[in-house]
């Protein structure tokens, strides 16, 4: 059940942890492109264990600002970014929920293009890696995405370029009973997959992605192995369909 009355047609997303020098900058750009483009929508901010101000800092916007909503993550049975999420969708009211990070690798401009887009697909990705999409990344780092999502596309069938991004928005009705197993990072690829094979449908729009100067290949790499699960379940489901024709 929603935390919140209101009921916006999108809800935007966003967990952090220790982000005190941009949190305030990424809330009010989000909550300026509500305004500058009009869209009802509410904005769920998860501080999920931060040691730092960031909790503070979004809780004297959030008196401010009616449409930002701000969630205190202490003394969660888990502190990874996948459960912060999944407790985000819970509180979501919109009828379209969209996530991004919170450290401005994501440009908040790009919302609109995206929601412009809902009604075309279940889920729309913000894609790096179609036409006219782009990322800053280490030679390394983008070796490994490309790498990972052309693996992922082969072994579970579904049709996009981009599954990694943490970019994207989904349309909640389609997703909201699904069980995700990933509280960490591969919380980003599970619930497209699970979706896919529930029958969603997907489009990819570019976008352009800026590496955070926090971001480190140790990090990725934490990534890469937490996004494997889902691949191989997903792998599994699309035997079983192979199978089941014959």
């Amino acid at each position: 059940m929603n935390s919140f009355n209101h009921h916006p047609v999108l809800s935007v997303i966003i967990s952090a942890l220790n982000e005190e020098a941009r949190v305030e900058a990424i809330l009010r750009q989000v909550l300026e492109i509500f305004k500058k483009y009009d869209i009802d929508g509410e904005l769920i901010f998860l501080n999920n264990h931060s040691a730092d101000r960031t909790g503070d800092i979004a809780a004297a916007l959030a008196k401010t600002e009616p449409r930002l909503k701000v969630i205190q993550r202490y003394n969660r049975s888990s502190k990874d970014l996948g459960s912060s999420l999944k407790e985000g969708i819970k509180n979501a009211a919109g009828n379209f929920f969209l996530i991004m990070d919170c450290d401005l690798s994501h440009n908040p401009e790009d919302i609109r293009q995206l929601f412009d887009s809902r009604e075309k697909a279940d889920i729309i990705i913000g894609s790096r890696f179609v036409k006219g999409g782009s990322a800053t990344l280490s030679s390394q780092r983008r070796f490994l995405s490309r790498f990972y999502n052309v693996f992922a596309r082969v072994l579970t069938g579904l049709p996009v370029n981009d599954l990694t991004t943490g970019f994207k928005l989904y349309r909640l009705k389609k997703v909201t009973d699904i069980k995700i197993e990933n509280n960490g990072f591969g919380f980003h690829v599970e619930l497209p997959i699970k979706a896919y094979f529930r029958g969603a449908t997907f489009l990819e729009i570019p976008i352009h992605y800026e590496k955070s100067p926090k971001e480190s290949t140790l990090r990725y790499h934490k990534q890469f192995f937490s996004y494997m699960n889902p691949v191989f379940w997903g792998f599994l489901q699309r035997i079983k369909h192979i199978f089941s024709v014959f």
